[in-house]
């Protein structure tokens, strides 16, 4: 390991943040390139706010896809919940250490019935996920759902730019704007081209979500990740907050989210959705007088999340030497952040070998 190494990420996501967070904490220098004006602006932009290890099952409705391999998915499952739980353990340490707000534990899912919760509740027993069945009038909506105590919540956006000012002070460079970034690889590392010049890097991270697909095919090495569109809507808090859900709420059927935050409620999610219209319906069905009162939407968002079709992101090496991926965390970035920036930074680092994350190319 070189004594000081020089190590350049792509993408200023949580993913790339939390990344820059464990490797400059361990001593490299690290210099973070981002093609959007600043942080967090990309897919963490209109998070559901939700740190759920609970949700490392992939959530692709797809019936045939999801039925193939059972075992294989099960197994992935398992070691992204592992994962999600010690980021989930790092990420409420640096919530408090950033001076931000903390939020009760606790995430809900709702199904159509009791029957659907308890077949749930048996599916999560089995990768180690503790899920209890309950129904309130006001938490689950009049659902049946399962309630996961060891999962938390929070703003993703809000951290990931306390984080990102946080690294800044600390001497991380970041460079905006650096859309058409040219890298050439060189005997000992790489050198980079962006908008503010060139920089010469001992180690190169991509973490750039789905557009780590088009980085790395420029060095002619090819990644499968698949590109799920999702949208989100905020709506101003009502005057009345007291039949508020307490924690946020998942719908199984739309693979969508309710999450009140202190400043707004947002609905976010879905399953290849370039519109929130149809979240809208059927949040409407869910809770027709709650959502009469949030009225019209303040704000609507769209976007990419990277999904990997192995049903866990990729955090690994490459064919080229010196060269690692960190994406492909589909709809558990938030979740996964913390873990997967320690586990990077422990392979570059301390020489860690970890295949559970391993991206073949």
């Amino acid at each position: 390991m070189e004594s000081t190494p020089n190590i350049t990420i792509i993408g200023a996501g949580l993913i790339g943040l939390s990344t820059a967070e464990a490797l400059a904490s361990r001593g490299a220098n690290v210099t973070v390139l981002e093609a959007r004006p600043g942080p967090c602006e990309g897919t963490s932009f209109s998070n559901s706010g939700m740190i759920h290890p609970s949700q490392a099952q992939t959530w692709d409705p797809n019936k045939k896809a999801a039925s193939q391999h059972t075992l294989a998915k099960q197994d992935a499952a398992k070691v992204t919940a592992d994962l999600g739980a010690r980021s989930r353990e790092i990420l409420l340490t640096q919530i408090k250490s950033l001076g931000l707000a903390s939020r009760p534990d606790g995430c809900l899912k709702i199904y159509p019935d009791f029957d659907a919760a308890r077949a749930a509740q048996t599916t999560y027993n089995q990768i180690g996920v503790r899920a209890n069945i309950l129904m309130d009038p006001i938490d689950t909506l009049g659902q049946a759902a399962c309630h996961f105590p060891n999962d938390s919540s929070g703003d993703s956006r809000v951290f990931g730019c306390a984080l990102a000012a946080d690294l800044t002070a600390k001497g991380v460079e970041f460079i905006y704007n650096a859309s058409d970034v040219d890298i050439r690889r060189k005997e000992d590392g790489f050198s980079i081209r962006a908008s503010s010049g060139l920089i010469n890097a001992d180690h190169l991270i991509i973490a750039a979500g789905i557009q780590t697909v088009d980085l790395l095919a420029r060095l002619e090495l090819r990644m499968q990740l698949n590109a799920i569109s999702g949208a989100a809507m905020d709506f101003a808090l009502p005057e009345i907050k007291e039949d508020l859900p307490s924690c946020p709420v998942m719908d199984a059927v739309s693979r969508s989210a309710m999450t009140v935050f202190e400043d707004r409620v947002r609905i976010s999610g879905g399953w290849q959705l370039t519109d929130p219209a149809p979240l809208l319906e059927r949040w409407a069905d869910l809770a027709p007088g709650l959502m009469l009162r949030l009225g019209k939407p303040i704000s609507t968002w769209t976007g990419i999340r990277p999904v990997s079709p192995a049903g866990r992101p990729y955090i690994s090496s490459t064919s080229i030497p010196k060269l690692w991926v960190n994406t492909g965390h589909g709809h558990m970035g938030w979740t996964l952040c913390a873990g997967s920036g320690e586990l990077m930074a422990q392979m570059i680092l301390e020489g860690r070998q970890d295949r559970r994350f391993a991206y073949s190319g």
